[in-house]
């Protein structure tokens, strides 16, 4: 399973994010972080889960904002709502 989340930064707060980010890399461990190429603020992060109880965890505390993930909301386009968490399941054919 993968847990996906997306949201903008801010342009005023970009700086500041990605120096949250680098100051903090055991938070970001196993983590996917990119951003838009054609629209810089646009983040993605993506971390796999062993299964749909790990992935649901992961999606809890980003959506609660607990292990001071709350500290970024603020730099997000509106806020809390505008940070978007799924969970993926693989697809068997």
């Amino acid at each position: 399973m993968v847990v996906f989340c997306e949201y903008v930064i801010l342009n005023e707060h970009r700086d500041e994010f990605l120096q949250w980010v680098k100051s903090q890399p055991e938070r970001w461990r196993n983590v996917e972080l990119m951003e838009n190429t054609a629209q810089p603020g646009v983040f993605v992060e993506w971390r796999r889960a062993a299964g749909e109880e790990e992935a649901l965890a992961i999606e809890k505390e980003r959506r609660e904002g607990r292990s001071g993930w709350r500290e970024m909301e603020s730099w997000a386009k509106k806020g809390a709502e505008g940070i978007r968490v799924w969970i993926f399941r693989p697809v068997t054919f």
